[in-house]
């Protein structure tokens, strides 16, 4: 009963969006009414997915951009900030838009970290009314520096063995054109030859004519 008429009062004053659930009584206020058989939980707190920045991005900008993605929450109210790991300042950061994808909410913000802040850990803090316990979540990004210099063995790796590839080409290459060109020889060889007998065989046949 008390759903209707909060239903027939935003019919009357024209404030409810399309949807039917989300009801907005003035200017920073909503009510959000949901399903009386739907429960929300916690499996509908944000889902994060990080993203680390390139080595490409360190070496060419000398800065790194840490992403969150935050994904299949509900409702669409969350607050996301972002702290350097064992400090209580909030750092500028971007967000982007608040997201609908069907019945849930996506979110993405990043954090661009300079080059005298790349040795140290940041966290993404995300607070939403169905996290655990209702507890912040904390997602932790590792050094910026500690990463790349974790990541360049394995680059330098790849490209030694990229070296050694195209080293292995390059010998193959010239030893079968080395082939060709020794093979080409002897068939010049060979006809020079053939060339030779053929003419000294014809010189001795007029000779020993009557």
């Amino acid at each position: 009963m008390k759903l209707r008429r909060r239903q027939d009062f935003c019919r009357s004053c024209n404030q409810c969006d399309s949807s039917g659930w989300i009801k907005i009584f003035a200017e920073g206020t909503k009510l959000i009414v949901t399903p009386p058989d739907r429960n929300f939980g916690t499996e509908f707190s944000p889902k994060p997915t990080i993203f680390l920045p390139s080595t490409a991005e360190i070496d060419l900008q000398n800065a790194g951009t840490h992403l969150c993605l935050l994904e299949n929450f509900f409702p669409d109210v969350i607050k996301v900030h972002w702290k350097e790991k064992n400090s209580n300042t909030i750092l500028e950061s971007q967000q982007g838009n608040t997201m609908n994808t069907n019945d849930t909410y996506m979110k993405f913000s990043w954090l661009t970290v300079t080059e005298k802040s790349m040795d140290k850990e940041h966290k993404c803090i995300v607070r939403h009314e169905n996290n655990v316990k209702g507890v912040d979540q904390e997602i932790l990004f590792p050094s910026i520096k500690k990463e790349d210099a974790a990541n360049n063995p394995i680059e330098k790796a790849c490209l030694k063995d990229q070296s050694g590839t195209l080293q292995l080409q390059l010998t193959s290459t010239s030893a079968y054109y080395t082939y060709l060109l020794l093979l080409l020889k002897s068939v010049i060889y060979f006809v020079i030859i053939a060339f030779c007998l053929f003419r000294r065989t014809a010189v001795c046949g007029e000779g020993k004519s009557p």
